[in-house]
């Protein structure tokens, strides 16, 4: 016989046992409390929430032999048929592999005209609902418009939006939130115990981070943990099969990134590398490495407990780094994930774009574009008027003023770069090539910068209405490549 997976043998089987949904069961007990009966429900929300185990519960709880009671008894032939699958007045119908109309016209359309065999109602529960055909849904109206006294329609789905309106506005509507991390961390603990397995506090905390807030996914990946694990769970062993990032490693790739130190960069990626991560995978966990962090810089702590050394290692690289240089990491991070998708050498393109990040050269001065009104000459000192001369040696020297194209050309850069740390990065080494009576030709001498500009129409627009406000913003504007202008 096969095993039972952990996510089927530990589904809930009474409402008290429902983990993180306590606005569902309340609403729901009320209403069979009131005797306020729904003909039609529908469930939304993430995946693996607990949709299809509350629509069993509602099923056994409204059927069962004690009821319709507010908590099934689970010992009735009623409830015991719900929970093994084999009661014929509970249908179960796969919205994802009979989607057509005539699957609906035979499976729930032809049921509703026959009473119950031996239960109060007939229970129609269709998962996956959205998936239904149009004809599908258009032949599914009027039966749940209009059901017999008998019939009851609970629909689940994890896309609302593609329900048609009007189905949705015929159902009471329920929507399933991600669980916590402490829910998640409750019940994995809860699991494990009951397994008579062993973890670390840490491990589970990682388990429960995956799941991304679903106790079905939990679940599956605590299954394959125990399975390959010889004794306590581990974090190193989490970490092992799930193939992530522990994170010191990442720790000290956002150090190395915040300090601007290209070793300490090349050696952290090399020593994620050799433990077969992919260059994705790094992104991905700097971003929910920085998450945390900043949600640690500002007093937002998270659900769960974790090992207080780990939580205090995380603390002392986000004082090292410091809120200004995380946003900014954020920002060149998250960028970074969406291109690396596109890219055909992903780690070696990465190593490239993290070292141009710190090995940029010192923001060059602003530059001033000469004003077309004549410069005001200074106003004479009055007689009696002590003229305050500052001493040589505490006068710094003026940054050297660019005119001409170049000079409004670098006015654009600093506008932007102010704006934006993203375009400072990207447009610190362009530069004007050429000019003429007619246009100025602008060149990156990195073509990713070129293509990061070019990709996107808003930058470009912000660069043409800068340069329309210099004294030459009557010449065209030619962004191209290379050492030389196309």
């Amino acid at each position: 016989m096969s095993n039972l997976a952990l996510y089927r043998k530990y589904r809930s089987q009474t409402f008290g046992d429902l983990v993180g949904q306590e606005h569902v069961i309340r609403t729901l007990q009320n209403g069979i409390t009131l005797g306020k009966i729904a003909h039609s429900y529908l469930f939304t929300g993430p995946r693996g929430t607990g949709k299809t185990s509350t629509a069993r519960l509602l099923a056994k709880a409204l059927n069962c032999e004690k009821g319709p009671t507010t908590e099934p008894c689970n010992e009735c032939d009623n409830c015991r048929s719900i929970t093994d699958g084999s009661s014929m007045d509970v249908l179960e119908v796969d919205a994802a592999s009979e989607s057509g109309v005539d699957d609906v016209r035979e499976k729930i359309i032809g049921a509703t005209d026959y009473l119950p065999s031996y239960s109060r109602y007939r229970i129609f529960i269709i998962d996956e609902v959205h998936d239904l055909s149009s004809k599908a849904f258009d032949a599914l109206l009027k039966t749940i418009e209009e059901p017999p006294a008998h019939a009851i329609f609970i629909l689940a789905t994890t896309e609302f939006t593609k329900v048609p309106t009007t189905i949705r506005s015929r159902c009471q509507k329920y929507e399933f939130h991600r669980a916590t991390l402490g829910d998640l961390n409750g019940r994995l603990d809860y699991v494990i115990k009951a397994e008579g397995a062993t973890a670390e506090p840490n491990a589970i905390h990682a388990i429960a981070r995956m799941a991304d807030g679903g106790y079905r996914d939990a679940l599956s990946l605590l299954e394959q943990l125990l399975l390959t694990c010889e004794g306590n769970l581990t974090l190193a062993h989490v970490y092992e099969q799930l193939g992530l990032i522990d994170d010191e490693a990442i720790d000290a790739l956002l150090v190395g990134l915040s300090e601007a130190d290209p070793t300490k960069i090349l050696n952290s990626l090399d020593g994620i590398y050799q433990k077969g991560r992919d260059p994705r995978a790094i992104l991905e966990a700097a971003l929910s490495r920085i998450s945390e962090m900043t949600r640690t810089l500002y007093g937002v702590e998270s659900s769960g407990a974790t090992d207080a050394t780990l939580e205090a290692a995380m603390r002392d690289a986000a004082g090292r780094i410091g809120p200004e240089k995380l946003m900014r990491l954020r920002e060149t991070v998250a960028q970074a994930h969406k291109t690396i998708r596109e890219v055909t050498l992903p780690r070696q393109w990465l190593e490239a774009f993290l070292i141009s990040m710190v090995m940029r050269p010192a923001p060059a001065a602003v530059a001033v574009v000469a004003s077309s009104e004549p410069a005001r000459a200074p106003r004479p000192a009055s007689p009696t008027e002590p003229v305050a001369v500052k001493p040589v040696a505490a006068q710094t020297k003026a940054a050297p003023v660019l005119s001409g194209p170049e000079g409004a050309w670098q006015h654009v850069v600093s506008v932007l770069s102010t704006a934006s740390s993203l375009a400072k990065m990207h447009l610190d080494k362009s530069r004007v090539a050429s000019s003429d009576e007619t246009r100025v030709s602008v060149v990156f001498d990195r073509a990713m910068d070129h293509d990061w500009v070019m990709e996107r129409p808003k930058v470009i627009g912000a660069i043409r209405a800068e340069w329309e406000k210099t004294e030459f913003g009557n010449l065209n504007l030619n962004l191209g490549t290379g050492t030389a202008p196309t």
